[in-house]
Protein backbone atom coordinates (compact mmCIF):
# COMPACT_ATOMS: atom_id res chain seq x y z
CA UNK A 1 0.00 0.00 0.00
CA UNK A 2 1.42 3.69 -1.02
CA UNK A 3 1.83 5.80 1.76
CA UNK A 4 0.59 8.84 -0.43
CA UNK A 5 -2.71 9.20 -2.50
CA UNK A 6 -3.48 11.66 -5.08
CA UNK A 7 -7.20 12.55 -5.72
CA UNK A 8 -8.61 15.10 -8.77
CA UNK A 9 -10.41 14.89 -11.89
CA UNK A 10 -8.76 12.96 -14.65
CA UNK A 11 -8.82 15.32 -17.82
CA UNK A 12 -6.30 13.99 -20.06
CA UNK A 13 -4.13 10.91 -21.23
CA UNK A 14 -1.27 11.46 -24.17
CA UNK A 15 1.99 10.60 -25.32
CA UNK A 16 4.48 13.02 -25.34
CA UNK A 17 6.00 13.56 -28.93
CA UNK A 18 8.94 12.04 -29.48
CA UNK A 19 12.17 13.59 -31.27
CA UNK A 20 15.88 13.43 -31.87
CA UNK A 21 18.18 15.06 -29.66
CA UNK A 22 22.33 16.64 -31.02
CA UNK A 23 24.03 12.66 -30.11
CA UNK A 24 21.07 11.45 -32.52
CA UNK A 25 19.17 9.76 -29.45
CA UNK A 26 15.53 9.35 -29.43
CA UNK A 27 13.62 10.85 -26.56
CA UNK A 28 10.02 11.54 -25.47
CA UNK A 29 7.39 9.19 -25.99
CA UNK A 30 6.35 8.66 -22.40
CA UNK A 31 2.22 8.14 -21.31
CA UNK A 32 0.91 10.42 -18.65
CA UNK A 33 -1.82 11.49 -17.00
CA UNK A 34 -3.37 15.23 -16.14
CA UNK A 35 -4.91 15.23 -13.01
CA UNK A 36 -7.03 18.73 -12.08
CA UNK A 37 -7.02 18.47 -8.11
CA UNK A 38 -7.31 21.57 -5.23
CA UNK A 39 -4.92 22.14 -2.64
CA UNK A 40 -6.32 23.67 0.66
CA UNK A 41 -3.97 27.22 0.95
CA UNK A 42 -2.86 28.60 4.43
CA UNK A 43 -5.35 31.28 4.58
CA UNK A 44 -8.65 28.62 3.54
CA UNK A 45 -8.57 29.34 0.22
CA UNK A 46 -8.83 27.09 -2.36
CA UNK A 47 -6.22 26.81 -5.45
CA UNK A 48 -6.60 24.71 -8.38
CA UNK A 49 -3.41 22.55 -9.62
CA UNK A 50 -3.51 20.89 -12.99
CA UNK A 51 -0.38 18.30 -12.34
CA UNK A 52 0.98 16.03 -15.48
CA UNK A 53 2.05 12.56 -13.95
CA UNK A 54 4.21 10.07 -15.69
CA UNK A 55 2.63 6.68 -16.17
CA UNK A 56 3.43 3.19 -17.17
CA UNK A 57 -0.32 2.12 -17.66
CA UNK A 58 -2.48 4.36 -19.06
CA UNK A 59 -5.02 1.85 -20.12
CA UNK A 60 -6.09 1.55 -16.56
CA UNK A 61 -7.18 5.44 -16.23
CA UNK A 62 -8.61 6.00 -19.63
CA UNK A 63 -11.95 4.39 -18.79
CA UNK A 64 -11.45 7.05 -15.50
CA UNK A 65 -11.69 10.08 -17.91
CA UNK A 66 -13.18 13.24 -16.90
CA UNK A 67 -14.10 11.28 -13.72
CA UNK A 68 -12.61 12.00 -9.51
CA UNK A 69 -9.87 9.40 -9.05
CA UNK A 70 -7.67 8.19 -6.30
CA UNK A 71 -4.42 6.51 -7.03
CA UNK A 72 -0.81 5.98 -5.28
CA UNK A 73 1.98 8.49 -6.38
CA UNK A 74 6.13 8.41 -5.78
CA UNK A 75 7.59 11.81 -5.55
CA UNK A 76 11.03 13.15 -6.91
CA UNK A 77 12.55 16.34 -5.59
CA UNK A 78 14.02 17.87 -8.24
CA UNK A 79 15.98 20.98 -7.72
CA UNK A 80 13.36 23.32 -5.94
CA UNK A 81 10.07 21.41 -7.07
CA UNK A 82 8.57 18.35 -6.52
CA UNK A 83 7.48 15.63 -9.27
CA UNK A 84 4.21 13.54 -8.86
CA UNK A 85 4.24 10.14 -10.57
CA UNK A 86 2.40 6.85 -10.85
CA UNK A 87 4.51 3.69 -9.78
CA UNK A 88 4.56 0.53 -11.45
CA UNK A 89 1.84 -1.39 -11.08
CA UNK A 90 -0.43 1.65 -9.73
CA UNK A 91 -4.00 1.93 -10.52
CA UNK A 92 -7.02 4.10 -9.98
CA UNK A 93 -8.83 2.90 -6.73
CA UNK A 94 -12.71 3.96 -6.91
CA UNK A 95 -13.04 2.01 -3.68
CA UNK A 96 -10.99 4.71 -2.22
CA UNK A 97 -13.50 7.10 -3.24
CA UNK A 98 -16.50 5.10 -2.11
CA UNK A 99 -14.88 5.14 1.25
CA UNK A 100 -14.46 8.60 1.55
CA UNK A 101 -18.00 8.97 0.57
CA UNK A 102 -19.07 7.07 3.22
CA UNK A 103 -16.98 8.56 5.82
CA UNK A 104 -17.69 12.42 4.52
CA UNK A 105 -14.18 13.31 4.29
CA UNK A 106 -12.55 15.84 2.47
CA UNK A 107 -9.40 14.90 0.49
CA UNK A 108 -7.65 17.19 -1.90
CA UNK A 109 -5.20 16.75 -4.34
CA UNK A 110 -2.57 15.72 -1.91
CA UNK A 111 -5.17 14.01 0.61
CA UNK A 112 -4.86 10.29 1.53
Amino acid sequence: MSMLLMTGQLLNVFRTPVGINKEGKEFGGKEKIQILGSETLQNGETQNKLIDLSCHDVASFEPHLGKQVTFPVGVLASGKSVVFYVPKGATPDASALLDMAATKSSVGLFGG
